[in-house]
């Protein structure tokens, strides 16, 4: 996955609470905390909106993150937990 920023994951120049990665991050905190493992989508929404996280680009990147590394899967309004490391 790439961000704007000269095709690189994680940018020295933009903040870190913004990133995909930290995004990832809260999304599988939320996750963790049920236990069938999986959560929906408008409880992700409600809970990066308490972090601050405001913007739809920021979930759908974090979310394309989350799949493209095997962490997550999807399926309407679910995402779903894959790794049992995360």
């Amino acid at each position: 996955m790439k961000n704007s920023i000269n095709g690189l994951l994680i940018s020295k120049d933009e903040e870190i609470k913004t990133s995909a990665v930290y995004v990832g991050y809260l999304i599988l905190k939320e996750l963790k905390k049920k236990k069938d493992g999986k959560i929906s989508i408008y409880d992700i929404g409600a809970a990066l909106k308490k972090e601050g996280i405001i913007h739809g680009s920021q979930l759908v990147f974090a979310l394309m993150f989350l799949y493209s590394t095997g962490i997550v899967d999807f399926k309407e309004p679910y995402v779903y937990k894959l790794s049992k490391n995360a």
